[in-house]
């Protein structure tokens, strides 16, 4: 057991030892305690590709075409648990490559089963959330069309003195979230009118 005079010495040489004190060091040192990164508050660790992060975050927002700032951020989580549940797969394979010894492994078996149900409950969450607040955001818009009823609206086509027509307006389209989008030029047809 260490005397008093030996505890007021360590919290005096305590004072000396703060850690880095540039912003170079402390990013040098910000990972060292880094076991497996699962609760850690960057999305990617040492060693992770931030360009297949992106990618991926590219792809569900492409597929869940996020409308503000509150469905970007649903999308992100999903994101990173579905990045972290992809860690933790990896995390697994290394313990059965260590081989498997006794009941440590069990254990170490056990809290990577009990992190995976916790992050798929997350991303299940998540996905629930996002769904609820987009029904919620949806049913404030102004009911400009009865979705039931209306789902395209016909462009406007002008023709010059040489016979030429184009769309000036072009035709839309209502979307299952109620968002009126254009038709891109390139899938449209002709538009001369044929008399």
């Amino acid at each position: 057991m260490a005397t008093i005079n030996q505890i007021r010495a360590n919290r005096r040489n305590a004072q000396h030892s703060t850690g880095p004190q540039t912003a170079a060091g402390k990013e040098n040192v910000r990972f060292n305690a880094l076991v497996h990164g699962l609760r850690a508050e960057s999305p990617l660790i040492p060693g992770e590709d931030r360009a297949k992060f992106d990618d991926y975050l590219q792809l569900l927002s492409a597929a869940w075409h996020p409308q503000d700032e509150m469905e970007k951020s649903l999308v992100e989580q999903i994101a990173v648990t579905q990045w972290k549940l992809a860690r933790l797969d990896r995390a697994e394979v290394k313990l059965y490559e260590d081989g498997p010894t006794g009941p440590e492994f069990a254990l170490s078996i056990h809290r990577h089963y009990l992190t995976q149900i916790r992050l798929q409950h997350a991303i299940s969450s998540t996905i629930a959330d996002l769904q609820r607040y987009r029904k919620i955001r949806l049913e404030r818009l102004p009911k400009t069309a009865n979705p039931d009823t209306e789902v395209f609206r016909q462009g406007v086509i002008m023709c010059n003195t040489d016979g030429k027509c184009t769309y000036a307006i072009l035709p839309s389209i209502c979307g299952l979230d109620g968002q009126w989008r254009d038709l891109p030029r390139e899938v449209l047809a002709d538009p001369t009118i044929r008399n």
